[in-house]
């Protein structure tokens, strides 16, 4: 299969940088805690109120400040202050975009983005074909270098997002650095409703079925089993999945679709900093009964992991490509009764085996570098190999 044939099916990293995460509510988390602050708080109020003071009596601009900008920036700098970039503030319009893009339609650009968590750089790993970042020219790997004015390299990948949504028939200004031209190009996009296609398929020769999932969120375990039973319809004999650039997604997706994978096993389990452990299990012996295969790369994260972890701790598949992302760490969104929300690392998760593969990623069974110069896809092709061959 050449990789114009291919181009179609990948899709790329998540737009959502929350990945594996769970939405608690504030209460939730074992035993409350004390103030970090303890009694410090009178000393910290005394000095914002300075703070205060002196950008009244000398900042140039007074009449132009936003009070409530000035607050958000208070909560918004101390979850920074935990210098951990999973960890963030969320104002209620961010959180409310957040939450909106698990859904899988929203109105913005039509393109998946993904974050190299060491640089903090954001490019896009594919726009929607006929989509509005498509229509208007950006490609794949272009690097966001600015949203409507902002430079947004280090920013939170989710921020960054909800910026790039708006109402429909609205533009968005986006500045895009273009490695390979060595250029900086602007764009105007016109925001459009997007409905994301997460699961992609079709029959390969051979009777070899092909999935791809981009991303895990809530309409993607749906998808999921349409493409199954498409393909057994079709008469599939062997499975490819392609989890290459997928950035990861929700935990309670990853486990639903490997319930129909995998029979009744344990899938994953978490561990919080108290030691409490949370279980997830296939709900029955429903399984897929064939041989299989597993794509990978090294943004292939979280939740893409915990597929990838479960399918080769139990050896029903074979994992091929080049080692994951590495990220074993979950996130919660934990709202605010004003709307708001922190963003926090709670737990690690373990593959059934109990292994954490935080910052070492999973080794493939079969190491397979992606060749950019050849005209097939080298990757498929050796999962194809493989399964032709077993």
């Amino acid at each position: 299969m050449n990789k114009k044939n291919v181009a179609s099916f990948f899709a790329g990293m998540a737009v959502m940088a929350v990945i594996g995460t769970a939405v608690y509510s504030a209460g939730h988390g074992g035993a409350a805690s004390s103030s970090r602050l303890g009694d410090r708080y009178e000393a910290i109020e005394n000095k914002l109120d300075t703070i205060d003071k002196t950008i009244s009596n000398y900042y140039l601009n007074a009449e132009d400040i936003d009070t409530d900008k000035l607050e958000e920036g208070l909560y918004s700098g101390y979850v920074a202050g935990l210098e951990e970039s999973y960890s963030t503030y969320y104002t209620p319009e961010d959180f409310a975009d957040v939450m909106e893009s698990t859904s899988g339609s929203y109105s913005g650009i039509g393109a998946y983005v993904s974050q190299d968590m060491n640089t903090g750089i954001i490019s896009i790993a594919k726009p929607f074909e006929g989509g509005p970042a498509d229509m208007a020219g950006i490609q794949k790997d272009d690097i966001i270098f600015k949203v409507s004015g902002e430079e947004v390299t280090g920013q939170d990948l989710s921020k960054v997002v909800a910026r790039m949504k708006g109402e429909a028939g609205t533009q968005v200004e986006l500045t895009i650095y273009r490695p390979w031209e060595d250029a900086y190009i602007d764009f105007t996009v016109d925001r459009a409703v997007v409905d994301v296609p997460t699961v992609e398929w079709q029959m390969l020769d051979d009777q070899v079925g092909y999935i791809q999932i981009v991303e895990f969120e809530e309409v993607t375990a749906g998808q999921f089993k349409t493409a199954v039973e498409a393909l057994k319809s079709q008469g599939m004999e062997k499975l490819i999945f392609d989890l290459r650039d997928n950035g990861g997604g929700l935990l309670d997706s990853v486990c639903e679709i490997l319930d129909v994978v995998l029979p009744k096993e344990l899938l994953v389990y978490t561990e919080d900093k108290n030691g409490y452990k949370e279980e997830e299990w296939a709900k029955d012996d429903d399984a897929l009964d064939l041989p299989m295969a597993v794509l990978v790369n090294g943004n292939t994260a979280s939740a893409s992991e915990i597929f990838t972890g479960a399918l080769k701790d139990y050896g029903v598949a074979e994992i091929i490509g080049t080692t994951t992302f590495g990220k074993g760490i979950v996130q919660s969104i934990i709202p605010m009764k004003d709307g708001s929300a922190v963003k926090l690392t709670t737990a690690k998760y373990y593959t059934p085996s109990g292994v954490c593969i935080h910052g070492v990623g999973i080794e493939p069974d079969i190491i397979e570098e992606f060749d950019r110069e050849s005209d097939t896809d080298n990757q498929l092709q050796a999962a194809l190999d493989y399964l032709n061959q077993n």
